[in-house]
This record gives structure tokens, C-alpha cells and sequence, in this order.
């Protein structure tokens, strides 16, 4: 994604604290990071059949810019590149 941008590697929260916030929180922290840096977009990765937390990023203003392939062990799985503009 270049210079411009601040990849978020990864958020996860366990199942019995998720819906409580704390995604948002920590998302919006990355966001300010990466404004004071002087990013213009920020992005991540999303496996494609984690659909909440697809819907989760889509509701915080990313969209899926792209796709990528990867293994893991036998299996070929597929992230979601997911791109929110910051300015």
C-alpha cells in the first residue's frame, strides 16, 4: 500500500468481550496514529468467511479494495483487503 498508508495487522477480541467496544476503541486509536503520522488511508486484511468482523470494518467506513490468497497448512484461504480513506 506505500508509504501513505498504516496497515492495521491485526484486532482480535475474544468472543466474550466482543460487542462491548473495545474493536472501536482500538481501531480508533490505529486511526490516530496513523493521522498523526500523515497517513491518507489506513487498511488490513480480513479472512472472507469472518463475516462479523467484515460487517464490523464496513460499518467503521472501510471497503474491500482487493483480495489475497494464502495457505495455511493444506488449505488456500482468502483475506478481504478492506481500505478506509482518512482524508
Amino acid at each position: 500500500m506505500g508509504e501513505e498508508a498504516l496497515e492495521i495487522e491485526r484486532i482480535y477480541i475474544r468472543n466474550n468481550y466482543q460487542k462491548h467496544g473495545l474493536g472501536s476503541l482500538l481501531l480508533n486509536k490505529a486511526i490516530e496514529i496513523a493521522m498523526e503520522c500523515n497517513k491518507k488511508k489506513i487498511w488490513l486484511g480480513v479472512w472472507e468467511k469472518n463475516k462479523n468482523a467484515i460487517a464490523f470494518y464496513k460499518k467503521k467506513g472501510f471497503v474491500q479494495t482487493g483480495k489475497h490468497s494464502f495457505h495455511l497448512g493444506d488449505e488456500e484461504q482468502t483475506d478481504f483487503i478492506m481500505t478506509k480513506a482518512l482524508i
